[in-house]
């Protein structure tokens, strides 16, 4: 089917189910961040959290990330090299934060 105006083809809408599941999955995944994080714990001063919490932060995140990526922003739909190259972009900031945080605290 194509757009009579201009001769381009419809582009298939996101069905509602899959954006609502994808929302459901982000406000879990941000849950989790926040336990991870040690958000509800009161500190006088900013105390680091360990090296594991931050690694359930950061594959969250990462998983966050691939939702949006798919779903929100669509690029389920683009060609496989594109959704490779933008889930390697965020592998690639993943590890290196990772990496940061272990060679800041000596891990």
């Amino acid at each position: 089917m194509s757009n009579p105006l201009n001769n381009t083809p419809f582009k298939k809408p996101v069905p509602v189910f899959r954006l609502i599941i994808t929302w459901a999955l982000m406000f879990g995944l941000t849950i989790i961040s926040m336990f991870s994080g040690n958000v509800f714990e009161s500190h006088e001063i900013a105390a680091p959290i360990g090296f594991i919490p931050v690694v359930i932060l950061m594959l969250t995140t990462l998983f966050k990330c691939r939702l949006l990526l798919l779903d929100f922003l669509e690029l389920r739909h683009v060609a496989p090299q594109w959704k490779r190259g933008f889930f390697f972009a965020i592998l690639i900031i993943t590890g290196m934060v990772l990496a940061a945080y272990a060679l800041a605290f000596g891990i």
